[in-house]
């Protein structure tokens, strides 16, 4: 499994070029007319610029997934052996439990303010690799296999642990062209049956780590429900040894911090990751001045300190906010056919007063 997976980036810099998306304008639009250029300004929502926390994060997942696939052989007697007690405990309709071993696997979990980042920040290392590997040879061995190297879920926005079951299965589904959505996302069974199935579809397909967003959704499950899905992340992890990555916006410490083994498991070797807005420093700096490529008013704006410091009071340092004024900006530039951007442009009492007039 760690052999099929693409090499570890030592260089920074190659993570930052793969990681890295700042496509900008090209040569003679800003001279199109004004309902095309404002077109053309929605390219700026698919910039992205890497940072230190962001080569922080390809590292961690780098880490756990090779660390989680440790004794994890698909070719090994336990690997056979445990897919066989899962399949009794399946049709039997019981639970068997799988051969113990001692895993590797450990996760980390990404807590933070919304709009900092963290979901856009997962998808792009994670699209770093592969999400289906098919083997079907090792060496001189057959090997009939769909290696699944990550799955990202959202947890349902009404807290059902079941809802996040038949994300599970479908999510597997759209990767790995299966059909186990058809066969057990029935709402008539339970959460119990429904994790016994992910426990043996995770360990069938190999999942390298488990990355589940929006975990804060957690605290509105009822009846013990998110006391039961922490236990079975644990399970993931100590059973089968599979990475487990939770990611929320700040109330998400409530709920792991109420089941120690799981806050003991979410931070696993390499501890949690607190992610705040940004501060008006050196990245800032790099993060503005690279955005600028991102600029379709007939005048180029030049990006000075006092327009990072405008764009950064408006947006107090959160990416999403930032990126969606330096956008909206443009576009009312645009509309108002004024085509120049100012740093009192980012304050919406001066658009008010130029609609005004």
């Amino acid at each position: 499994m760690i052999e099929a997976l693409p090499p570890i980036w030592e260089d920074s810099n190659e993570v930052i070029d793969l990681l890295s998306y700042n496509d900008g304008h090209h040569d003679g639009e800003r001279q199109l007319e004004p309902r095309c250029r404002m077109h053309y300004v929605l390219r700026l929502f698919r910039y992205f610029q890497p940072l230190e926390q962001h080569l922080d994060i390809e590292e961690r997942f780098s880490l756990c997934i090779r660390q989680g696939y440790l004794h994890r052989s698909p070719l090994s007697p336990d690997y056979a052996m445990a897919l066989a007690d899962g399949y009794k405990a399946i049709k039997s309709g019981g639970y068997v439990l799988p051969v113990a071993y001692n895993p590797t696997g450990s996760g980390f979990t990404i807590i933070g303010l919304s709009g900092v980042g963290k979901t856009s920040a997962v998808t792009r290392v994670l699209n770093l690799y592969p999400q289906v590997i098919v083997h079907s040879r090792y060496h001189d061995m057959s090997l009939m296999l769909k290696q699944i190297v990550w799955l990202k879920l959202e947890f349902p926005h009404d807290g059902l642990v079941k809802g996040l079951c038949i994300e599970f299965f479908g999510a597997v589904d759209r990767a790995a062209g299966t059909n186990y959505f058809e066969l057990y996302a029935n709402r008539r069974f339970t959460i119990d049956l429904m994790m016994q199935r992910m426990e043996q579809i995770a360990r069938l397909h190999c999942v390298g780590v488990l990355v589940i967003d929006e975990i804060q959704h957690l605290r509105l499950a009822k009846g013990g429900g998110s006391e039961k899905m922490l236990n079975f992340l644990v399970t993931l992890v100590n059973k089968i040894g599979i990475p487990v990555v939770l990611i929320g916006t700040t109330p998400a410490m409530e709920v792991l911090q109420s089941e120690f083994r799981q806050a003991r498991r979410s931070s696993g070797i390499q501890g949690d990751l607190l992610w705040n807005r940004m501060k008006n420093d050196d990245s800032w700096d790099i993060f503005v001045s690279s955005m600028r490529k991102n600029q379709w008013t007939r005048h180029k704006a030049s990006i000075s300190d006092e327009f990072k410091a405008a764009l950064y009071y408006e947006s107090q340092g959160i990416v999403d906010i930032a990126v969606k004024l330096y956008a909206m900006a443009q576009i009312r530039a645009i509309g108002l056919q004024t085509d120049i951007l100012t740093p009192d442009d980012f304050r919406i009492e001066t658009w008010t007063d130029k609609i005004r007039a």
